[in-house]
């Protein structure tokens, strides 16, 4: 089985967020009804004039299986947003690496090499309990802090996010959610640590599933001069996500204005066709077994693999390093994507599509946009 991870990002006018929301509704959803998972972001990027244009955004996550019914159907929502909101092109990232989905425990999605390799693990965990209430704050942050920390003390990254779904009445249910991302080596250990991550969450909060994303195909740095980018003769576009933490060691914070200028002077210069910036919550458990908390950002580029695009990684790195007195910044490199900018296929009238059957696999839609 192939697998893909699409991220689509829409730039252009205003779109509120009942209009987005509506657009997911209407246009997403019956698409892909088993359900989609929606985080904030912010965009920016440097128009041809040399402004810095900032652009506040929703990303759309799904999981489906790699078909030709499922091209047809992101294409549409393309062609949908590009036609109703007025938009000029949509970049489509895909991913068909070592990509393995599943919904439960004792699912084996983790190949267990002979030689310990990084890969990242991405839980998803929906907060509605059946029968009625959420998982509060307080709650998953316990869980977090008992269930999850102690089995990964080395680190972990949180993002909130909105889950949705059409159940069997055709009624949309919508779920707040947080997605947990583990960076770790692919031993028989730390995938039994995982399944007992999934059990305890259903059991304690009365769920059907917990959804797991592996991607095995990655590479892992913690600082510059890592060498991680393999410089192709012919450059390829490749994903990278740099985690920035906001603690200063012996006190403070790197606040949000120091950030949003080391954004504006450091990497958008240099990557100035665009980026994306997710906030997170980071934590570890020190020597001490104190549980650190620390409020992070996450920067994700879509470039080339050239040798001077890694320089300028680096660059940033060292300069963040410097500047904010950090240990490190965590790089995650993907050079499995395919990028594109629009639908392959625009189509001018978009038609309500019916119930999409089957299982949603793997996958992703981004969709970028002010508000």
């Amino acid at each position: 089985m192939i697998y893909s991870l699409d991220e689509i990002f829409l730039r252009g006018d205003e779109v509120s967020d009942a209009e987005f929301e509506a657009f997911v509704d209407r246009v997403i959803t019956p698409r892909f009804p088993d359900g989609l998972t929606i985080f904030a972001a912010d965009g920016q990027f440097l128009d041809r004039s040399n402004n810095l244009v900032r652009e506040p955004a929703n990303v759309v996550t799904l999981f489906t299986e790699d078909t030709a019914d499922t091209e047809v159907a992101i294409n549409q929502i393309v062609a949908a947003y590009l036609e109703e909101f007025n938009q000029e092109s949509v970049l489509q990232v895909t991913n068909e690496d070592e990509f393995k989905v599943v919904f439960g425990a004792g699912e084996n999605a983790i190949d267990n090499d002979p030689t310990a390799e990084f890969i990242r693990a991405e839980l998803f965990f929906g907060r509605n309990i059946p029968g009625g209430g959420v998982v509060s704050e307080n709650d998953f942050q316990a869980f977090v802090d008992t269930s999850i920390t102690p089995l990964f003390p080395a680190g972990l990254t949180i993002f909130d996010a909105d889950g949705q779904f059409r159940d069997s009445t055709g009624t949309i249910i919508e779920e707040e959610s947080k997605t947990v991302i583990l960076l770790l080596e692919d031993t028989v250990e730390n995938e039994a640590a995982i399944d007992q991550i999934i059990q305890t969450y259903i059991q304690q909060f009365n769920q059907e599933s917990v959804l797991l994303a592996v991607n095995e195909a990655l590479a892992v740095g913690f600082g510059a001069g890592e060498n991680l980018i393999d410089n192709d003769p012919l450059p390829e576009f490749i994903q990278a996500d740099l985690f920035f933490g906001q603690n200063i060691p012996g006190g403070g914070q790197v606040s949000e204005s120091e950030f949003q200028g080391f954004l504006d002077t450091v990497i958008t210069p240099r990557f100035s066709a665009g980026l994306t910036v997710f906030d997170a919550n980071g934590q570890f458990q020190d020597s001490s077994n104190t549980i650190v908390e620390e409020p992070s950002k996450v920067v994700r580029l879509l470039l080339e693999d050239s040798l001077a695009n890694e320089i300028a990684i680096d660059e940033i790195i060292t300069a963040y390093t410097q500047q904010f007195n950090q240990e490190s910044v965590l790089l995650v490199v993907d050079e499995e994507i395919t990028v594109a900018f629009d639908a392959e296929s625009p189509v001018a009238d978009v038609p309500e599509p019916g119930l999409v059957v089957g299982l949603l696999m793997c996958g992703a839609l981004a969709v970028l946009r002010p508000r």
